[in-house]
């Protein structure tokens, strides 16, 4: 599935590699290119594509192609100047002219082990890196750096060495490094984000493991969709996953079924997303008591365009890009993103506005970008920001520096979510979704039409929403006779938050265990009753005042 990377690679490195004399001419000024940066999300198969390059150019005998695990290399920086020897030795060897041969290719896998970026560096890391830079910057037109005389220097003429390094987040390394003259291109491994691409690597993976497999290209189709935002190692691992299962049930049997690979799918979480989503519970709208008016804006909002996408795109129709949830506390903002995502069939990335500050200059803004960046490699997705105002207030006044230059990153990841290319509507799909108590706080450039499009007011639930919540938090363990109906009218439950309803619940049902614990006759279990849950609603001191709900009511 890399055919197209393996050959834009492969190109890069031919015109120096084959070519060396094109750059000695005398009334040139070109230099050759020293190295390539191959960079991607862990599991897309970088350092599988660097070897099979390597391989293509060993395969007629004419280059050396050498492969340094950097972790080698950082292993050894507590010892002075012993990492920093060993990385002259690999360099100098790898320029050294060899009989039959005429260039190297050497390969340094997890460069951002050895050059990573300044802040905070140890100093024996700074000075690892600090050699690979001056290595570089020694490898002048293909000349080794080592070259005694002139006779040695004319024979290591031509015998280029170039550098071909491996990272899965260029961000995180020394800018220095990949300046011109040092790494001087960069090629991204993408993901595989076309169902015909998931389905040749799906079946190449179940081909190598020796499955039996008899799907009709409709059924394999329908896998390759399912695996949305799956690498080449997420596709891996599923497929050993599903031939596991299929072993276990058939008694050693290799023939598998179309519902044990689907199960193998939905089980295995795609990597783009596993280092920064939370554990997310699936959360149907089921789960959520009432509040049927903002499920029905947001289905409108998120839901429907994303269904009926080919509607949107005929009739010119821009489905929103972003949405605010705002509301006072414990009204379910939160609950109901994770329900958008379940129902919607999307990844979820959840992150708290606090979470994303950093005293390190320019830290913040890295992991924003790196947080839109996993979004798009796993869309469709949807990012949920808890406690936006923390990250969005409005600029001037008593803002920070920071506080503005990462509002001004927010801004523009949202101006650059773009549509999928083939105009599905689907794959490529990304939808931003904050939640906020104080939407006056909230920069004014954030919420025009093209970055957050709606704004979706959660208030407190009404008798019938909370009578659901009711219904929902004691429907395990409750009395036949529970009159719900009548503890969720105004002067019992009324302004209580849907937070505050499930404490109440939980409350009365450890009342109900009190109860059973003093009484115990070992026949029956704890059961609540109409009395225990009016006990704690009764008792349950209100969080939100009539002060918030005005508050709210003037914004709206």
């Amino acid at each position: 599935g890399l055919d197209e990377t393996i050959e834009q690679v492969q190109s890069a490195l031919e015109t120096p590699l084959l070519h060396p004399k094109l750059f000695h001419r005398s009334n040139s000024s070109l230099r050759p290119p020293k190295g390539i940066l191959l960079h991607g999300p862990s599991g897309i198969g970088k350092s599988s594509l660097a070897l099979q390059v390597g391989s293509n150019f060993e395969s007629n005998g004419s280059y050396h192609v050498k492969r340094i695990h950097c972790t080698t290399l950082q292993s050894q920086t507590s010892f002075v100047g012993q990492a920093e020897h060993r990385l002259v030795e690999i360099f100098a060897d790898a320029q050294k002219p060899r009989q039959g041969k005429k260039g190297c290719l050497l390969i340094l896998d997890d460069i951002h082990l050895i050059c990573p970026r300044r802040e905070g560096m140890d100093l024996g890391m700074d000075r690892l890196a600090s050699t690979l830079l001056a290595l570089l910057d020694g490898m002048k037109s293909g000349t080794a750096t080592n070259t005694r005389d002139s006779q040695s220097s004319v024979s290591n003429r031509f015998y280029p060495t170039v550098i071909l390094g491996v990272t899965t987040n260029p961000g995180s390394l020394d800018p220095a490094l990949r300046r011109p003259g040092r790494l001087d291109a960069e090629i991204e491994v993408p993901l595989p984000d076309e169902p015909s691409t998931r389905l040749e690597i799906l079946r190449f993976q179940l081909e190598l493991l020796g499955a039996e497999t008899k799907f009709s290209e409709l059924e394999w189709l329908s896998l390759a969709r399912l695996a949305k935002g799956f690498t080449g190692a997420d596709l891996k691992l599923a497929a050993k996953e599903a031939l596991r299962n299929t072993l276990l049930l058939s008694g050693g049997e290799r023939k598998m079924t179309l519902p044990i690979i689907e199960k193998a799918i939905r089980s295995t979480k795609p990597s783009a997303i596993k280092a920064v989503t939370v554990e997310v519970p699936r959360v149907p709208w089921s789960a959520i008591g009432g509040m049927e008016d903002v499920k029905g804006q947001l289905r409108d909002a998120i839901e429907l365009p994303l269904n009926h996408s080919e509607t949107f795109q005929r009739l010119g129709i821009r489905p929103p890009r972003g949405v605010l949830l705002y509301g006072p506390p414990g009204c379910s903002k939160t609950l109901m993103a994770r329900a958008l995502a379940t129902e919607g069939h999307m990844n979820f990335l959840a992150v708290k506005g606090p979470e994303l500050l950093s005293k390190w200059l320019g830290e913040s803004e890295r992991t924003l970008a790196a947080l839109f960046r996993r979004a798009r490699l796993a869309s469709p997705s949807v990012i949920f920001f808890d406690e936006v105002d923390a990250i969005a207030s409005k600029r001037g006044g008593n803002s920070s520096g920071g506080g503005e230059r990462l509002l001004s990153q927010l801004l523009t990841e949202l101006d650059g979510i773009q549509q999928s290319k083939d105009g599905s509507g689907r794959e490529g799909r990304v939808v931003i979704v904050c939640a906020t108590n104080r939407p006056d706080l909230l920069d004014s450039a954030l919420m025009r039409p093209g970055r957050i499009d709606r704004m979706i007011y959660v208030g407190v639930p009404d008798e019938n929403s909370r009578e659901k919540i009711l219904e929902l938090g004691v429907r395990k363990s409750c009395a036949e006779d529970i009159d719900i109906s009548r503890l969720s009218k105004n002067e019992i439950s009324g302004g209580l938050s849907g937070a505050e309803l499930v404490a109440a619940c939980r409350d009365a049902a450890l009342k109900a265990l009190e109860d059973f614990e003093e009484n115990e006759n070992g026949s029956v279990d704890p059961i609540i009753t109409t009395d225990h849950l009016l006990t704690t609603l009764t008792g349950m001191e209100r969080q939100i005042t009539q002060e918030m709900l005005d508050f709210y009511a003037t914004f709206q």
